[in-house]
């Protein structure tokens, strides 16, 4: 008797109804356990420590909203159900980097967004922030002084924020809904605090790992070889991030030969960039 014979003997009979049940029920426990909010980026560059350091942080900050213990803080967009991605840029602005990532995403015609510092918006500072907002980039809140917010009280949290909001509002007349807390150092009273205020936390699920590599071919290979539907990716713009805007054409073009779109964090994630004061 054949093997099909054996597995269907009735193709309309019970049997056919229980295996496709159960090759049903497989699949959804398969795409219930897949890492949905599991943060990406490695590199051979690192040292122990600092690996090792990066994978404690990683599951203390992600295991809190798997668990549904914290609302409204954003890792990727549905986490790998469509082929587009986010650029995103820390630590802006910069008389130099900033510009010449500016110059590349101008170049392939991607918009991104930048998470900004308000402290260093000043003179030819000020104009890269005008510029990335009247090209079509998203310009957004990254605190005034750029302390870890999880150290702060909720009074000196909301000051960083509202300092940075106000400075980003003076250049380019919008308020920023969306923060990024530096060094993604968030916890309870960071994130109840923002939302309460009526702001969303944006963090990451791919880390191109700039802030520590300065080798364009490592941070190309590690953005690629990490890449998934709806990440959220971490780069930098700041002036010691040469690296990457060296590496953003790599980026951009492989990506895109993978099928992969560029969106901004507002379409990225269905929500407002920016707010009424």
């Amino acid at each position: 008797m054949r093997y099909n014979a054996l597995l269907f003997p009735n193709r309309n009979g019970p049997m056919t109804t229980r295996l496709i049940f159960l090759l049903t029920l497989v699949l959804q426990l398969l795409l219930s356990a897949a890492p949905r909010y599991e943060i990406r980026g490695d590199s051979t560059m690192l040292d122990a420590n600092m690996s090792l350091f990066l994978r404690q942080w990683r599951d203390s900050t992600t295991a809190p909203i798997r668990e549904g213990n914290y609302t409204n803080v954003r890792l990727c967009a549905d986490c790998g159900d469509t082929k587009t991605v986010a650029l995103t840029f820390d630590d802006s602005p910069d008389e130099n980097t900033t510009f010449a990532v500016l110059d590349v995403l101008k170049r392939y015609g991607v918009k991104a967004s930048f998470f900004m510092i308000g402290a260093p918006m000043n003179d030819l500072n000020a104009t890269a922030v005008k510029r990335a907002h009247d090209e079509g980039h998203l310009v957004l809140n990254h605190s005034f002084t750029h302390p870890r917010l999880s150290t702060l009280p909720p009074d000196r949290l909301i000051d960083e924020i509202r300092s940075a909001e106000t400075k980003i509002a003076s250049i380019t007349g919008r308020f920023p809904r969306l923060v990024r807390p530096p060094y993604g150092s968030i916890n309870r009273s960071v994130v109840e605090t923002l939302n309460t205020e009526g702001y969303t936390t944006v963090l990451w699920s791919l880390d191109s790992l700039d802030w520590a590599i300065k080798d364009p071919l490592e941070i190309e290979r590690n953005v690629i070889a990490n890449i998934r539907p709806g990440d959220i990716v971490l780069m930098h713009s700041s002036r010691s991030n040469a690296a990457t805007a060296k590496a953003l054409g790599p980026i951009i073009e492989r990506l895109r030969s993978m099928g992969y779109r560029f969106e901004t964090l507002d379409r990225h994630l269905g929500v407002e960039g920016y707010r009424d004061r």
